[in-house]
């Protein structure tokens, strides 16, 4: 019988939740939750006292923006650098520190000009 060593997968995220979403997602999701169950009740109960369609819909345009977002940093990947785009952003933010004056030759200290 043949032996093959089966190499880690460190990159994919490990499934939490019934393989289907990871810890991560799970984060925003309950993160949308907790933002949408702060004003959608509120906002319906409102709104229900004129009429009732006018109270779904405009429920469901204002809960559109929090579940784009959310969609997106949770859910989209960029395929160009196969990143989630939440890490993607977190990345390009982080990359404005990053700049600097680079050259080929690095400048020599002091006490080495003097040993010259």
């Amino acid at each position: 019988m043949r032996k093959v060593t089966v190499p880690e997968d460190t990159v994919s995220e490990q499934k939490v939740v019934l393989g289907i979403v990871s810890m991560r997602q799970l984060i925003y999701l309950v993160a949308a939750f907790a933002i949408l169950s702060s004003y959608i009740p509120s906002l319906f109960s409102y709104l229900i006292k004129f009429n009732f369609v006018v109270g779904v819909i405009v429920t469901l345009v204002s809960a559109m923006p929090v579940l784009a977002v959310i969609g997106v940093l949770g859910f989209l990947r960029n395929k160009k650098y196969q990143m989630y785009y939440d890490s993607y952003l977190f990345t390009k933010i982080g990359f404005k520190s990053q700049i600097g004056v680079w050259s080929k030759k690095a400048p020599t200290p002091d006490w080495m000009e003097e040993l010259k």
